[in-house]
């Protein structure tokens, strides 16, 4: 039972540490790289996907973090869709 306990947490963290790496990446390349929105579009979704998680299962404090981060995210990708680029 421990080892699956350790894997699920594992595995998660792997998820959420390669999210984290992609928004980076695509901050970082934002101004030379054109990027298509329904990309952008897709890491604002899975952003509110960790939220309602943390919502149900997490503290506050992550819960708030997570929530200011995907306020960020929808208002990036709203500023990129509107500049038609």
């Amino acid at each position: 039972m421990w080892r699956a306990w350790v894997g699920f947490n594992f595995s998660h963290s792997i998820g959420a540490v390669l999210f984290g790496g992609l928004c980076i990446c695509a901050g970082a390349v934002l101004g030379t790289v054109i990027i298509p929105a329904w990309v952008l579009l897709l890491l604002v979704l899975i952003s509110f996907i960790y939220l309602g998680l943390s919502v149900l299962y997490w503290f506050r404090i992550p819960t708030a973090g997570i929530g200011v981060a995907s306020v960020c995210l929808l208002v990036a990708w709203l500023m990129y869709a509107m500049a038609g680029v």
